[in-house]
């Protein structure tokens, strides 16, 4: 873990591998190198995030939500991959929607973090 001091107060900067072994998120990366091979519970089952307490989950949810908005919407989702691994490779549209419609329960367009811990949990 990182600490960072901004305006007199101090925080902390959280990185996945704080959470996560390197070598399980390098493992389900791997899986899904190829364009259209992201397959969401296979991803959360070989990353252990499927392991993982509700709060732990929703702490992973915090980290991936890039505008800290609450919700994960289809921009971010895109880039879902790239927040485990810096390098990882962008989902495509057909992915990024497919990831949005298995966890967006109330219909509107977006992920928030208990549809996310319900997803990564199913």
């Amino acid at each position: 873990m990182d600490w960072r001091c901004c305006q007199g107060q101090l925080k902390l900067k959280m990185s996945i591998t704080d959470v996560l072994s390197a070598a399980d998120i390098a493992a389900a990366l791997e899986e899904c190198q190829d364009p259209d091979s992201f397959n969401h519970k296979k991803f959360f089952e070989t990353s252990g995030l499927s392991k993982m307490s509700a709060s732990q989950v929703k702490d992973i949810f915090r980290f991936i939500d890039n505008d800290q908005s609450g919700y994960l919407d289809e921009e971010e989702l895109k880039f879902f991959l790239q927040k485990f691994e810096s390098g990882a490779r962008v989902l495509t549209s057909s992915e990024t929607k497919s990831l949005l419609e298995a966890a967006d329960n109330d219909g509107d367009g977006k992920i928030g973090a208990d549809e996310f811990q319900e997803m990564v949990h199913s």
